[in-house]
């Protein structure tokens, strides 16, 4: 793979050299080119929740993948005390042959192109406010055995696909829509990341549209749009002036909260207001469900998929800082049990070899001086003794 000389970031790729790298491309490498043509912008951190079972492991993947013009990067500005931030990575020129390749398109055909000065784009900051709130949701989710992501994708395309042409008139797209398996069925979620840049009006606008795309849609599926908003005192306008709106669109259940309750208990709590339903809040896992809709596998889903979970591998590679995990299987603990006994046996007879071995070196020192009266005593006495006869 290092015999491949990479072209510079400016300048375009020959069909050769993205036919060789793509040869030596992984499925998961395919993978992470394909979610940052869908969504657009993801963080270092974020591609190790989705991909990698280890940021070490991340890092020298995502460093290969940069050489060979899969994907790009930058480093957006930032307070100099808080240190170097964590890369935002990006398609590039390798990613997209292998996009255009997985759709059966031409290169030149498909509808994207690099960004050089992304790091000042006016939606960056969005974006990512976005990303990190979906990636939010599959990060609680690895900790439930009976809630995941089943898919992720922008505006529409993870609720139905395609959306037929409504001719006319502006479509409402939600910034992100996601599924989520639960015990009750399919949750189909619009995002609606709100940064306080618009007017209240807009967002009572976006409620109508909703009802409208839905409607001309024919959706028969229950949609739940989700509005997270910068304040409380946002989020009871939202729903006071909301409440109205909401009631005539029966395609779509809308739902509030404040960025400050997801940061502090989480997406999954219960921390969602209905603008038009009861005043207790409600949990995503109890939002309306898809009717006739069947969940994705489990272990298809989003953080769950490329995490390779092998508790035996890692007791035998440290097994004196092995991580206990809560619910961890009694035959995990009795591997950790018999490793610990077994270095405990090794480290006794090491020590022990090593002072056999300090004594008999001290021994063969000692004898080569000629003697000292403290070892071979009764050898000297004889020696000293033998002149007299």
């Amino acid at each position: 793979m290092s015999s491949l000389a990479a072209p510079a970031r400016s300048a375009r790729i020959s069909a050769s050299f993205a036919w060789e790298v793509a040869k030596r491309t992984t499925e998961r490498d395919r993978e992470i080119a394909w979610f940052l043509y869908r969504q657009k912008i993801l963080t270092t951190g974020q591609l190790r929740l989705l991909f990698f079972s280890s940021l070490r492991r991340c890092q020298d993947r995502l460093l290969w993948l940069h050489r060979h013009r899969v994907i790009d990067r930058f480093y957006p500005s930032g307070p100099f005390s808080l240190g170097k931030p964590q890369a935002h990575w990006l398609l590039d020129e390798v990613g997209a042959h292998l996009v255009a390749a997985r759709l059966g398109r031409e290169r030149k055909s498909l509808a994207w192109d690099r960004q050089q000065d992304f790091h000042a784009h006016a939606q960056l900051a969005h974006r990512l406010e976005s990303n990190a709130f979906v990636c939010r949701v599959i990060a609680a989710t690895l900790h439930t055995e009976d809630v995941w992501v089943g898919d992720w994708d922008l505006g529409w395309a993870a609720i139905q696909q395609p959306w037929p042409d409504f001719g006319g008139y502006e479509m409402t797209k939600p910034d992100a829509g996601f599924t989520l398996s639960t015990p009750y069925g399919l949750v189909v979620i619009a995002l609606e990341w709100d940064r306080a840049t618009e007017p209240m009006a807009t967002l009572l606008t976006k409620i109508v549209r909703y009802g409208t795309t839905l409607k001309e849609a024919r959706a028969l599926r229950r949609t739940n749009v989700c509005f997270v908003v910068p304040s409380k005192r946002r989020a009871e306008r939202l729903r006071r002036e909301g409440e109205d709106a909401a009631k005539h669109v029966p395609e779509a259940r809308f739902w509030v909260t404040t960025r400050a309750e997801v940061q502090t208990h989480g997406a999954l709590a219960a921390i969602w207001s209905c603008l038009d339903h009861e005043d207790r809040r409600f949990g995503m896992a109890e939002f309306e469900v898809a009717d006739g809709a069947e969940t994705s596998p489990r272990d298809q889903a989003l953080g769950r998929r490329w995490q390779v979970a092998m508790p035996e591998r890692w007791a035998a590679l440290s097994p004196l800082r092995a991580r206990r995990e809560p619910n961890a299987a009694p035959e995990d603990d009795e591997l950790a049990r018999e490793w610990e006994d077994r270095r405990a046996r090794e480290s006794a007879e090491a020590q022990e070899a090593a002072r056999d071995s300090t004594r008999q070196l001290g021994e063969r020192t000692l004898r080569a001086g000629g003697g000292s009266g403290l070892l071979d005593a009764q050898a000297d006495g004889e020696q000293r003794e033998q002149p007299r006869e």
